[in-house]
């Protein structure tokens, strides 16, 4: 009897983490271990699987051997763009493991719009890092994390982080060469710090976030799974019946129980275009209907939420409105104000001019033109006054510095400049540069 043939691949055949289950592991995370199975950086890795989808398409960037204009971190490998078919193929085709378009959410893209769905911030649970590193398991990134409308980790009922507990700076999960996931890629410390991040409030806000939070990780568990056909037109029908059961018929009362705008619903039932993931939750959490129902079109156990009716409350109200009390200038007087203003040493702007008299500067361009046209030209002339002293002031510091370089033998530049002259005093200082070719040009020292 022959035995079976081990197979073999290109790559490690690294088996993904958590199918099935919530708590699946992302493309962006098994692309991270794959290339700590192989001692390599992920910039080396990703140069190896380009070469095998597009040869020749990495070349060097501004003349630097090994940087290209493609960076790994900055695609949504784990969405269900082009972007992620193409690397979930190519590492399917190198590892032997035909399931890696499961950690992605390339199952929903028939139904699902991409507007907003992949987070802009590498975000993560560190509850779920610490159980990882406390249970003996290897630390990795979920597919839950990604997706931006997920904000809080429903098992431990806490807030995603984006900053690293120790350094305090973002976009530090995998943005690098060289990651392992769990660890800060710029002060390499555990990012699974639960003493450092407390519980999430209980605010009626942070209770809509959980709920979300438990739908979508509902969603990817199922989308994770083989058992999973979503149906564009079917996930129509069903809104149609939503409406017709829960607001009979009416788009503008649906779109007011979900807190979307009338044009949305409109557009739906028009376009019959794949959703955005918010309006699909906000669907499910809002009409009492789990997501992979909404999904699938299943409203056999369904039925309405129980509407919660506003108690009346006895509210005490003014018996009359306080109307604004209408206001009577007199322009003679205020004239004879702005003509003492033109007369006096110390120039005020119009605004400052309106505010003592307590009238809208508008009213005294319209009422009292002639005068207040004359103050603003006044003080305009005297801070350009102003401005040319204080420039002065400085230029004359500047030419003091450069005949001190000079003397000492050596050239004038900006490096010796600087360290003569704070930075303050060189950004207030207008076209510095030009001041300075002037100062050389007619020191005959310089």
């Amino acid at each position: 009897m022959n035995p079976i043939p081990t197979p073999r691949s290109v790559l490690h055949a690294l088996a993904p983490i958590g199918l099935g289950t919530s708590d699946v592991e992302s493309l962006t995370s098994y692309f991270c271990r794959l290339a700590n199975s192989h001692s390599c950086s992920t910039n080396d890795l990703t140069q190896f699987v380009i070469d095998r989808i597009e040869p020749g398409r990495w070349a060097t960037y501004q003349g630097v051997e090994g940087k290209s204009r493609f960076v790994w971190h900055q695609r949504a490998i784990s969405g269900l763009g082009d972007g992620a078919l193409t690397w979930a193929s190519a590492l399917s085709e190198l590892t032997s493991q035909s399931c890696l378009h499961r950690l992605t959410l390339l199952p929903l893209q028939s139904v699902v719009a991409p507007k907003g769905l992949m987070a802009t911030q590498s975000r993560w649970c560190p509850h779920c890092l610490h159980d990882d590193l406390e249970h003996k398991k290897t630390p990795y990134f979920r597919l839950v994390w990604d997706i931006s409308l997920n904000k809080a980790c429903t098992r431990h009922q806490t807030e995603l982080t984006a900053c690293c507990p120790h350094c305090r700076q973002s976009n530090v999960r995998h943005a690098s060469s060289y990651v392992i996931p769990g660890w800060c890629t710029a002060c390499n410390c555990f990012l699974g710090q639960p003493e450092k991040v407390g519980p999430i409030e209980h605010k009626s806000s942070r209770q809509l976030e959980l709920e979300q939070a438990a739908q979508i990780g509902t969603l990817v568990a199922t989308t994770s799974s083989n058992a999973f056909s979503p149906d564009l037109e079917l996930l129509h029908d069903t809104i149609d019946t939503l409406i017709g059961e829960l607001d009979a018929g009416v788009a503008a009362h649906f779109s007011k129980r979900l807190g979307v705008r009338k044009a949305t619903v409109h557009y739906w039932k028009n376009s019959r275009t794949p959703l955005t993931l918010d309006s699909i939750v906000r669907c499910a959490v809002h009409c009492n209907l789990d997501v992979l129902s909404l999904l699938q079109g299943n409203l056999t156990h369904w039925s309405p939420p129980s509407e919660v009716k506003q108690l009346a409350l006895k509210l005490f109200y003014p018996s009359t409105i306080a109307k604004h009390e209408h206001k009577t200038y007199d322009w003679s007087a205020v004239r004879g104000h702005l003509g003492l203003e033109l007369q006096s040493n110390n120039p005020k702007s119009v605004a400052q001019i309106a505010r003592s008299l307590g009238i809208d500067e508008r009213l005294l361009y319209i009422q009292v033109p002639i005068e207040t046209r004359q103050l603003g030209e006044r003080y305009l002339r005297f801070r350009n006054t102003q401005r040319n002293e204080k420039q002065q002031v400085l230029h004359r510091q500047l030419h003091a510095v450069c005949t001190q370089i000079q003397q000492q033998g050596n050239s004038i530049s900006m490096e010796r400049i600087t360290q003569l002259v704070d930075t303050t005093t060189l950004n207030r200082v207008e076209n510095l540069y030009s001041v300075l070719s002037g100062i050389a040009a007619n020191d005959e020292h310089i």
